[in-house]
């Protein structure tokens, strides 16, 4: 069935169940997962689980990693992901919001609460609208899959490692649902985490020429660190690579020593043209800034971080927080389908741009070379902010959105 013939009997089932969706998203909200305080997503991925149970799905389960999905099957060999992650970051300063933040409540069209734009608004639109496939008689030309990724918020793309790399399936599509503000997204800046270990040589304070302060050395790297962000690459779609020093740690045994080492944590974005490589040698140049003032005595090593979180489940996998860069050729099927569904559906205007974060794109396009589309409700201002909040409707016609890109795709 095409997608013009299917979507007034989609558009009927949605908002049959505008009510039984809007009530799921609450649940969602109201259950913590914050990876970023130490929240895992058991709770949340079992409440999602249930869902996809009782809509009528061909199958749900939850991985071994602990990833949750539900699965409508299509008519031909390859799968397509509708992926949302059902994590959260923490709610910072309590003080800052207005309620609860596990309390959602609906006002002047908008849910408030933690996890309504970033992103749980996605998971429970992605869900209906695969709850319509399951529920109509139509069926897509791929499997499709919905699923709830752990761990986003600490490492994004982590957990499609092992989604990816794991299970034994044939992916065509992702389709993430990252706050696009309804709009269509083809990529992102990637990025990189580092730091610059520097060893010194303690001792007493009082006699510092005994030692070998490496906070001396910091500042010659910290300094070389502000101009290399003057001379990172651009790119017209994308923007501009930065980098920035973010923490300095000190090994010290106390405030009257010369410390023993110093540690910099360094965030790089990359834009097309950059990668991992390119941030170990720009932190090699400030590295050099400090041996041509300070000579031999300067020891600096550089390390790209990594994540070995446990998940919920108990599963261990380690990965490199480097995420690259991804872009999707504008004149790409996967940009052109998209663009259609969501202007035929939504019957307005929709734009093709880019997200100004990261998502898990950076590994399911950028590592895998899946290729990766962006749409989603709510907007990316409200992402990590204090009265997170996303506009109802929105959510409600994200599912017809959905449902119509895992028919097309």
């Amino acid at each position: 069935m095409s997608l013009a013939d299917a979507t007034p009997a989609i558009r009927e089932w949605v908002a049959d169940h505008r009510q039984e969706c809007i009530e799921f998203l609450e649940d969602l909200v109201a259950i913590p997962s914050a990876t970023t305080v130490g929240d895992d997503e058991e709770a949340v991925a079992k409440r999602v689980l249930e869902e996809m149970e009782g809509l009528g799905y061909d199958d749900a389960f939850v991985d071994e990693f602990g990833n949750v999905h539900g699965v409508v099957e299509g008519r031909e060999d390859g799968a397509v992901m509708l992926n949302s992650h059902i994590d959260t970051v923490g709610h910072g300063d309590i003080g800052q919001w207005e309620s609860d933040p596990h309390t959602p409540y609906i006002e002047d069209g908008q849910m408030y609460g933690l996890g309504t734009a970033d992103m749980k608004c996605a998971m429970a639109s992605m869900v209906y609208g695969g709850g319509a496939l399951a529920s109509l008689d139509v069926a897509p030309k791929h499997d499709v899959y919905v699923t709830g990724e752990l761990m986003e918020e600490v490492s994004e793309g982590h957990a499609m490692k092992y989604v990816v790399g794991e299970m034994d399936v044939d992916w065509q599509a992702v389709v993430i649902g990252e706050a696009s503000e309804m709009d269509v997204k083809r990529g992102h800046r990637g990025r990189c985490e580092l730091r610059i270990d520097l060893e010194g040589s303690s001792c007493h304070a009082s006699a510092p020429e005994r030692g070998v302060n490496p906070l001396y050395h910091a500042s010659n790297v910290l300094e070389r660190i502000e101009e290399l962000n003057e001379e990172t690459e651009d790119h017209d779609f994308l923007g501009k690579g930065t980098v920035a020093a973010t923490n300095v740690e000190v090994d010290t045994p106390s405030n009257n020593a010369v410390p023993a080492g110093a540690t910099i944590y360094v965030d790089r974005r990359l834009t097309i043209g950059e990668n991992e490589e390119t941030a170990h040698g720009e932190l090699q140049d400030a590295i050099d800034a400090a041996v041509a003032e300070y000579g031999e005595e300067v020891d600096a090593t550089i390390e790209t971080l990594t994540f070995d979180r446990p998940t919920w489940t108990g599963y261990e996998l380690e990965s490199k927080k480097y995420y690259p860069t991804w872009l999707l050729e504008e004149g790409h099927d996967l940009v052109r389908d998209t663009y259609q569904v969501a202007d035929t559906v939504l019957d307005r205007e929709v734009e093709v741009r880019k997200w100004t974060f990261s998502t898990s794109g950076n590994y399911t396009m950028g590592v895998a070379g899946i290729p990766t589309i962006g749409f989603g409700p709510s907007r990316e201002e409200w992402a990590h902010a204090a009265n997170e909040r996303v506009d109802v409707e929105d959510v409600v016609r994200a599912c017809d959105v959905y449902a119509g890109l895992g028919l097309e795709l």
